[in-house]
This record gives structure tokens, sequence and C-alpha cells, in this order.
């Protein structure tokens, strides 16, 4: 279970790749290494975060991070808590 989720997180990260433009959606799935159905999750959720981190104001890579943990967060909470506690 555990494996699926890194998984699934790291479609997340590579999609944003993707979405900047510096890989094609792809690369992303390739590194993911996510089934097709679980690799569109994860390039949505890319899609989110990077739609909110444009629209905000000041340093953008803050503001990928901030939302990307959000994404962690939301992922380990089926593990009863939090990556780092």
């Amino acid at each position: 279970m555990a494996k699926e989720k890194v998984k699934q997180m790291t479609g997340v990260f590579a999609s944003a790749f993707a979405h900047a433009g510096h890989i094609t959606k792809e690369e992303a799935k390739e590194i993911s290494g996510l089934p097709d159905h679980e690799f569109e999750k994860a390039y949505d959720k890319a899609a989110s975060i990077s739609e909110k981190m444009m629209q905000a104001g000041g340093k953008k890579m803050d503001k990928f991070l901030e939302h990307f943990a959000e994404e962690i967060e939301e992922y380990m909470a089926h593990f009863g808590g939090k990556l780092f506690d």
C-alpha cells in the first residue's frame, strides 16, 4: 500500500513538470510507473496544483511546495498521520 501511495505522489510531482513544459505527459507517466487510470488522477491533481500556483502572488516555488505538501498530507491520512511528525 505504501509503495502505491509513493508512486501516486511521484506521478503528481512528475506531472507538475509536464504541466510546466519541462517534460512530456508520457515521460511523467513513465516516471510514475502508474497504470493509465491512476496516472490520469495524478495528472489532474498536478493540474490543480499548477493552477493554484500560477494564480498565487509572490514566490511561485513556495506556493508549489505548499500545495504539494497538502497533497502529501492527504495521501498520508491513509496511514493515520503525517509523513514527518
